[in-house]
């Protein structure tokens, strides 16, 4: 009968895997349930955390049972690679979050307008936590965020407000916002926007007269004594939205002010959670303004 030396069997693969498991399966649940609403973000934030050393656990213990197989030929090289591979999906995307969080600055509020941000219309609604939160806008934070990000900064546009209001809301819409309050946007836009279709829509005619389509004439109207409102140079719209893979809630409020024949826009965008945003604000700005841009494509100033 042929020779079958003995091949002993690594319990720290073993437990690689097992842990493995786990680990993923904490952060996913975590990561799923926040999504879904139903843990909020510190939690979310401690579970992974927790799911992160577990991980790191794991990568050891994989690399005890590489380095058995490689000594003794040890039973359990499948179990270590799958050990490795799930640490890995853990351990990949929570060090690209810390090596965000280390090299951007720690701030979770971010205004094109650093001297006089604008004010919310409705303050969002913080949740004290475990995660430490400072104000947002100090005029320490607001000038470690000018020398991060300088390129946030506000547009102006070469047309009338009422024009870059509808544009706004068209790319908020676009992007799934969610209207919180407003000021002064109603009596700005107000006949402006496209009636519905049915509304539009010509009646069916069916040959016969109708008395109750009769015009119904109008007295002239008195331009002469009639009082005309002025119309507002100045709005403010504030949205609240989530991020598309994590669902972090995200405040945006969005100030228009008409200076003569052009129209300055102003954002800030904040987080409600942490001291920290991982840069995701500044992101947001800068592509709202990209998509708003190219909406009014050839009347955006300096």
């Amino acid at each position: 009968m042929p020779f079958r030396p003995h091949r002993p069997i690594s319990i720290a693969a073993s437990w690689s895997r097992t842990l493995g498991r786990f680990a993923v399966l904490l952060a996913f649940m975590a990561l799923l349930l926040h999504r879904g609403g139903i843990l909020v973000l510190p939690n979310t934030v401690a579970a992974v955390i927790l799911a992160s050393f577990l991980a790191v656990i794991v990568l050891g213990l994989s690399i005890i049972g590489f380095f058995m197989l490689w000594q003794v030929g040890a039973k359990g090289g499948h179990a270590a690679f799958s050990g490795m591979v799930m640490a890995l999906m853990i351990l990949g995307p929570v060090g690209f979050a810390a090596s965000r969080y280390v090299q951007l600055p720690r701030i979770h509020d971010v205004s094109t307008d650093i001297a006089q941000a604008p004010q919310w219309i409705e303050e969002p609604a913080i949740t004290p936590s475990w995660l430490p939160r400072a104000n947002g806008d100090d005029p320490a934070a607001r000038a470690a965020q000018s020398a991060a990000y300088p390129q946030v900064t506000g547009r102006r546009y070469d047309g009338a407000i009422d024009r870059v209001i509808l544009a706004v809301r068209a790319v908020a819409q676009e992007n799934k916002w969610t209207q919180v309050a407003n000021v002064g946007v109603d009596l700005l836009v107000d006949g402006l926007e496209p009636a519905d279709e049915a509304a539009e829509a010509p009646p069916t005619s069916t040959g016969e007269a109708d008395p109750a389509r009769a015009p119904v004439p109008l007295p002239r109207p008195d331009i002469e004594n009639e009082r005309v409102e002025p119309r507002p140079a100045f709005a403010l719209i504030q949205y609240e939205t989530r991020t598309l893979v994590l669902g972090i809630p995200q405040d945006i409020l969005i100030r228009l002010v008409e200076e003569e024949e052009t129209t300055f826009v102003d954002m800030r965008v904040a987080t409600r959670d942490g001291d920290h945003d991982l840069g995701l604000n500044a992101e947001l700005i800068r592509s709202f303004l990209l998509d708003l841009d190219v909406r009014l494509l050839g009347i955006a100033g300096g």
